[in-house]
C-alpha cells in the first residue's frame, strides 16, 4: 500500500472536489459506523464514557496518525491516507467479537437514526475558505482517530476482546491486503439496488462496502453491455485507483496504449488484448484524471447463478475493471492464475 502512495505525482487539478469527498466519507464513517456502536455499547453498560475518558489512548493501537505535510496538495493527500487508516481502524475494532455484545445490523441502523430523527447523530457543517475546511479536517480526523484508540483500548481493559487476536488482525492491517475491485463488483452483480447506486454515485456506493476509498475525488463507474463495451484510458499520466482495484498495469502506463486506445479503441483491443468486440457493440473510452477515476462494471459470466459473492469476487479480473478483458468464465479462473496480464484480483 505504501509504494503505491508514494508513487503519487502531484497533479491534482480541482482540490475542492477532494476536500468535500473526505468530508463527506469522515462524517459518513462517523455518524453512521462509529459513534453509534459507541453508544450502543454505553447504553448496555458494556463501554461507558468514562472507560473511555480513562482508557490513554494512543495512536500505535490502531490506526498511525498522518505526517504533517506542506503544500495544499500535501496535506489533502495525507487526509486521504488518514481518512483510510481510520476505516481500517474502525474496520478492525468492529470485526473483533466483544464478550457479552452481539450487535446486528439491525441495531446499527436503529442506533444511527434511520427508523427515528431523533436518535440521528448531527453532522457538522463544512463552510469557510478551502484552508480553513482542510484545517477542520485536519483536527476533525486526528480527534476521531484518538476516539477509536480509546474505544479499542477500553474494550482490551475490560477483557471485552481477545488481544492477541486484535494484535493479529492490527499487523495485519499494515501487510499487503487483497484488492476490493472483486468484491465491488461482486456485490453489483447479486444487488440491483447496490448496483444502481454504484453507477449513480460511485465512491458514496463504495462506503457502505466499509472499503477504504483511497486517493480519488470522485469514482467513476461505467457499465459493460451487451451493446456498449467501456474502455479507461489516462491521457494525462497514468491516473488508477489502485486503492480499490490493484496494481497499475504496465501497459496502462504505456505511451502506445495511451495514443492508440483513443485513435482505434475497437482495432487496439483486438491487436493488443486479442478482444474482439463485434461491429455492433459501441465502444466508448473514458479519459480518468487525477480528480475524477474510472472503472469498468463488466458482464457477469455465465454458469455463475450458483456461485456465492466471494466466489463471484474471483473472477473479476484487472483487465476486466479497465476494459481491457472480460471477467472470467468460472472454468477459467485456475488458468488465469497462471498468468500475469488476467490475474484476479481478488485472490
Amino acid at each position: 500500500m505504501a509504494k503505491n502512495r508514494k508513487a503519487a505525482k502531484p497533479h491534482m487539478h480541482d482540490h475542492e472536489v477532494h476536500v468535500r469527498a473526505v468530508e463527506e466519507d469522515l462524517e459518513y464513517y462517523r455518524t453512521k459506523r462509529f459513534e453509534p456502536r459507541v453508544i450502543y455499547f454505553a447504553r448496555r453498560g458494556a463501554v461507558t464514557f468514562y472507560d473511555l475518558l480513562k482508557a490513554n489512548p494512543s495512536p500505535k493501537h490502531t490506526v498511525k496518525p498522518s505526517k504533517a505535510r506542506k503544500g495544499m496538495e500535501a496535506r489533502i493527500r495525507a487526509l486521504e491516507d488518514g481518512l483510510d487508516d481510520y476505516v481500517r481502524g474502525f474496520g478492525l475494532v468492529s470485526s473483533l467479537p466483544v464478550k457479552g455484545i452481539e450487535m446486528v445490523i439491525e441495531d446499527t441502523r436503529k442506533e444511527r437514526g434511520d427508523y427515528d430523527d431523533f436518535f440521528r447523530i448531527a453532522k457538522k457543517e463544512h463552510d469557510g475558505t478551502l484552508e480553513q475546511r482542510i484545517a477542520r479536517l485536519e483536527r476533525d480526523l486526528r480527534d476521531c482517530k484518538t476516539l477509536l484508540d480509546a474505544f479499542a483500548q477500553a474494550l482490551l481493559r475490560k477483557g471485552l476482546i481477545d488481544q492477541k487476536e486484535f494484535r493479529r488482525r492490527q499487523e495485519a492491517l499494515s501487510a499487503e491486503t487483497e484488492w476490493s475491485g472483486g468484491r465491488i463488483v461482486a456485490r453489483a452483480w447479486v444487488d440491483p439496488e447496490f448496483k444502481a447506486n454504484l453507477i449513480a454515485t460511485g465512491r458514496q456506493a463504495v462506503r457502505e462496502l466499509g472499503i477504504p476509498p483511497g486517493r480519488l475525488g470522485k469514482l467513476g463507474v461505467v457499465e459493460n453491455t451487451e451493446s456498449v463495451h467501456n474502455i479507461v484510458v489516462c491521457t494525462l499520466c497514468s491516473c488508477y485507483p489502485h486503492d480499490l482495484l490493484g496494481d497499475t498495469p504496465w501497459w496502462y502506463k504505456h505511451d502506445s496504449y495511451k495514443q492508440r486506445i483513443i485513435r482505434d479503441p475497437r482495432g487496439t483491443l483486438e491487436a493488443m488484448f486479442h478482444l474482439r468486440i463485434p461491429p455492433s457493440v459501441e465502444i466508448r473510452v473514458h479519459d480518468s484524471t487525477s480528480d475524477v477515476r474510472y472503472m469498468v462494471l463488466p458482464q457477469r459470466p455465465p454458469d455463475t447463478e450458483e456461485m456465492s459473492e466471494e466466489e463471484l469476487a474471483k473472477l473479476v479480473t484487472i483487465d476486466s475493471l479497465i476494459g481491457a478483458g472480460y471477467a472470467l468464465h468460472p472454468s477459467r479462473r485456475k488458468e488465469a492464475e497462471r498468468t500475469e496480464r488476467v490475474r484476479p484480483v481478488y485472490a
